[in-house]
């Protein structure tokens, strides 16, 4: 008798898995017609702040990536998570990765407390761009940025880095994707710029120098109540900085692409475009080898041309990152209640190759970082 209430309790919540975790049918559709753009072209020192403001469910993190110039590729994340109903107050944590050019590789996640008997200091400013999980710090003014990463919480890897920006920050009109009161929003703080400064590995410190990003984001929905899925890519290709994307929202949202493109170099801005506006994509390479089989079709390679005659051909080469998300959601037995469901989102990065075609015929070619969320 316990065993068939067992079986009974788990297929209910394998067949509500998809109502709970993608949401009713009662939602506002994304309307391309309706995206807010009040901003000005200027983006404020705040916009780089926390902007949430502490209600259930908000969340936002800010996104560090650097190819240094031995080839190694260094990432880290800052997230927090509102959720006043864990005992443990909201979620933080710093996820970090270090692919070195030999192959040598390490990545971990760790969680940061805000209550309890190992309370971390955790500070977020909501004028600037001011964060800080104990000693790991993120910290700028849109044009200079200091990044540290403590080794003692990440098993002797860490860094602490000067990135400067080259490239003005952008975001496609105000940055915020909305579909009624929900919606996401992206800010290219950094889009392309200068780092140096220095890391520690496995007991050594040494000089490090290259070529850095970062990016802010932050939503009052859950991903997957927006979005399928989507690609986005930034690289550098000879003087120019590309940042290259197509985010999809799902059925219940309209079912809408929303491609966009942005090209500048030190002069400022070469090229933006933003949803379906005279912007054309297309994707290639099937992935056969990361995912599970009844996942839906996803692609390592993403064209994009636009009316004006602007080409970029991005190409995953090899994997940075291949992420399980229900691994860092922290609900137990999760995972295994949503697979019952055939629900398994992931999200996977790339070292990745760039093509760019400019209107006069000029081709160049260079590389960057593509990531795919999978929310499905």
């Amino acid at each position: 008798m316990i065993l068939n209430i067992l079986l009974i309790s788990f297929t209910f919540l394998a067949t509500s898995c998809g109502k709970l975790y993608f949401g009713g049918y009662n939602m506002s559709n994304f309307d391309p017609e309706l995206q807010s753009n009040e901003y000005g072209k200027d983006v404020q020192l705040y916009e780089d702040a926390m902007r949430t403001n502490d209600k259930f469910g908000e969340y936002e993190w800010w996104y560090f990536d650097s190819k240094l110039n031995d080839g190694s590729v260094i990432v880290a994340y800052f997230w927090k998570i509102t959720n006043p109903a864990n005992p443990f107050g909201d979620i933080y944590y710093i996820g970090v990765n270090y692919n070195k050019s030999d192959g040598t590789e390490y990545k971990k996640i760790k969680f940061f407390n805000e209550k309890g008997p190992f309370k971390d200091d955790i500070k977020i400013s909501k004028k600037s761009p001011d964060v800080k999980f104990a000693n790991n710090i993120f910290k700028g003014d849109l044009e200079n940025y200091r990044i540290r990463i403590d080794s003692k919480d990440f098993d002797g890897f860490g860094f602490d880095i000067i990135l400067k920006s080259t490239i003005p920050s952008y975001r496609p009109q105000d940055g915020i994707i909305n579909a009624g009161d929900d919606y996401f929003a992206w800010l290219a703080a950094v889009p392309n710029g200068e780092v140096s400064g220095t890391l520690e590995f496995k007991g050594e410190e040494f000089s490090i120098s290259g070529k850095g990003y970062h990016d802010h984001n932050w939503g009052n929905v859950p991903l997957q109540k927006l979005f399928d899925n989507w690609l986005w890519f930034r690289g550098t290709v000879d003087q120019y900085t590309i940042i290259g994307y197509e985010l999809n929202t799902v059925d219940k949202r309209g079912g809408f692409s929303i491609p966009g493109i942005f090209i500048a170099d030190s002069t400022g801005i070469i090229y933006e475009n933003y949803g379906q506006n005279g912007i054309f994509t297309a994707k290639e390479n099937l992935i056969l080898d990361l995912y599970n089989k009844k996942n839906e079709p996803l692609y390592s390679k993403l064209k994009i041309l636009t009316k004006d005659n602007f080409y970029v051909e991005i190409e995953g080469k090899e994997v940075i990152e291949n992420l399980k998300l229900f691994e860092i959601a922290r609900v137990p037995l999760a995972p295994f209640f949503f697979k019952l469901s055939n629900i398994d989102p992931y999200y996977t990065r790339f070292k990745s190759d760039v093509t760019i075609k400019l209107p006069n015929g000029n081709i160049y070619r260079g590389d960057g970082v593509l990531e795919i969320m999978d929310l499905k």
